[in-house]
Parts: C-alpha cells; structure tokens; sequence
C-alpha cells in the first residue's frame, strides 16, 4: 500500500511541501513501508525532521502544511537513481496539480518542495544551484512564480538536506531566505 497525504487540519493550510516519492531503502538495504508521507505520525521523525525543523524555523508547523509526494507510488529505485522518474512524475503531475486546485482553487498556498530534483522538475525555466537560491544571489521572485512552473502556484526551494538547514541558530548561513520564506505565512 501506498502511503497517504498528511493535513491536520485542511483549514489551516499555510503550504504545500512536496516531496519526490516514498521509496527508501534505508532498512538494511529493504524498503521502508510508511502510512503517512514522509512517515508523519508513526512515532519515527527521521524523515520529515528536518523538513518540520525548517518549518517551524520560518514560524510554520506541522498544523500549517498539506504533505504529498508528486510521485505517490514506491518505485523500484530511490528518486536520485531512478532514471525513470521524470516519466513517473510527468504522468502524476495531473493528478497532483487537480488535488492541489481542489484543496486550494485560488492557487494562492505556495509549495515548499524539499528536492532540487523536484524544483527542476516542476519549473519551466532554467534553475540556478540551491546554494544559489538559498544565498540569494539568483532572482527568486522570477524562478518561483507560479506562471514559470508546471503547477501554476509559487514554488520554493525548502530542501531537507541538512546542507539547507534553516534551524541551525549557530550557524544562520540562509537567514536571508529564511526571512523570505517567514515572509509568507
């Protein structure tokens, strides 16, 4: 079975976070079966940890957020080694896109995507680097608008590789973007 979407509440969404897909084998080397995207609720914080970290580091928690993976299916390989996985994502765009524009017709709520991949992906004009984006020295206002990407929404980088760590108070290398992003909620 499939793992599921995650809303607490739906009337209280302040974004989306979108993930890639739910396949892992981090279990010695056997895929890790979650309920929930990113294994929410299961009492294992591992994978949406530092994605909740950085929520919460630009005022947003996990009450705030509608999780979903583009890709809502395992695949036979992680999403970095898939080679597949633009052709898997392409096929379930539609679907995401409907059940985003049902949850929030307006297309207002931006979509917080935790992969370059996914932001490369989804966007229709080239993507400068993450370190590039999270320093602001590319055009953020330009590469996240909802007409330049495949969801019509505004998309934003909000990766959980820990390189991108928007809770690390020792060391606030992206507090710009971080006030950007607390900017929206």
């Amino acid at each position: 079975m499939n793992p599921s979407f995650f809303c607490y509440d739906f009337k209280r969404i302040k974004a989306f976070v979108l993930g890639a897909d739910p396949t892992n084998f981090s279990d010695n080397n056997q895929r890790v079966e979650l309920i929930t995207v990113f294994g929410i609720g299961s009492g294992n914080p591992r994978y949406f940890n530092p994605i909740l970290k950085n929520l919460n580091a630009i005022g947003l928690t996990i009450f705030d957020v509608y999780v979903q993976n583009i890709v809502q299916e395992y695949q036979q390989e992680e999403s970095g080694k898939n080679k597949s996985w633009k052709n898997v994502a392409a096929w379930w765009l539609p679907k995401l896109k409907e059940e985003f524009d049902k949850i929030h017709p307006a297309g207002k709520i931006p979509v917080l995507v935790t992969a370059e991949m996914i932001f490369k992906f989804l966007s229709d004009t080239p993507i400068p680097s993450a370190n590039e984006i999270y320093s602001c020295k590319a055009p953020l206002k330009e590469i996240s608008k909802s007409e330049n990407n495949k969801l019509a929404r505004v998309i934003l980088p909000f990766h959980r590789h820990p390189e991108y760590s928007l809770g690390n108070k020792k060391s606030d290398k992206w507090r710009i973007y971080k006030s950007i992003l607390h900017e929206l909620n």
